[in-house]
């Protein structure tokens, strides 16, 4: 209840403070304006599933606030941190620094801003979840939601479909020192040709001798703790 009481009033002074300047208790204050953005989180009813990992605003930490606790709620589909400011109305953490770190309370778990390549070529910055914490190349893991448009009835028998998200299995990715985050290519031989293309040898020798799957996560880690010592 303790906790949830500090949670509840944290929000409260976010709320109050979203327009003009969050006022601590020491008496020092932050500009909220270069941290959180306006954001539009309204949802058709009619659609079914849901963009969020969490729907309710719950207890977590930001690595730039230490000393305060935040309600926040993580939508996956658009990639946001939420919070709920006054009259409802949702604010987003804003993703131009990249040494934020997001720690949910509750499971431990935190998310941390990386640049990545998106599906279609473009650089985009989003949460990720990182499975080694030491050394330039890491393996990151990211949450995945899509949207499935509503789709009528074809011939006037079948049952049509209603719109919807849907979540999917979480995507891995790696990134390499001083370059974007890409998504993990799944075979072996691609892997090794499109990310170390100067020493693909030493580096499939490895995955083969030492049996890396790449749909691994332990293997992974393993495998980029490799990496980390060359």
């Amino acid at each position: 209840m303790k906790i949830l009481n500090v949670t509840l009033l944290s929000v409260f002074l976010i709320q109050l403070s979203f327009s003009q300047t969050l006022k601590y208790a020491d008496g020092s204050s932050q500009n909220m304006s270069n941290v959180f953005v306006n954001v539009n989180s309204n949802q058709s009813s009619t659609i079914k599933g849901s963009k969020y990992l969490n729907e309710d605003f719950i207890s977590t930490k930001i690595s730039s606030m230490p000393d305060q606790i935040f309600g926040v709620r993580y939508n996956v589909y658009d990639d946001q941190m939420e919070f709920q400011g006054i009259d409802n109305t949702v604010y987003s953490l804003n993703k131009d620094d990249d040494s934020i770190k997001i720690t949910f309370t509750a499971t431990n778990e935190s998310y941390s801003i990386f640049s990545y390549i998106d599906d279609n070529g473009r650089k985009k910055k989003g949460y990720f979840i990182k499975l080694n914490n030491d050394g330039e190349n890491l393996i990151l893991k990211k949450h995945r939601v899509v949207f499935y448009e509503e789709q009528a009835s074809k011939t006037g028998y079948d049952t049509p479909k209603p719109a919807m998200y849907k979540n999917m299995k979480d995507r891995i990715y790696i990134k390499l020192a001083n370059k974007e985050a890409v998504l993990l290519p799944t075979k072996k031989k691609k892997l090794v040709k499109e990310l170390f293309p100067k020493n693909p040898k030493i580096i499939l020798d490895f995955i083969n001798s030492n049996k890396i799957k790449l749909s691994n996560e332990a293997d992974l880690i393993t495998f980029i703790n490799y990496l980390n010592t060359l």
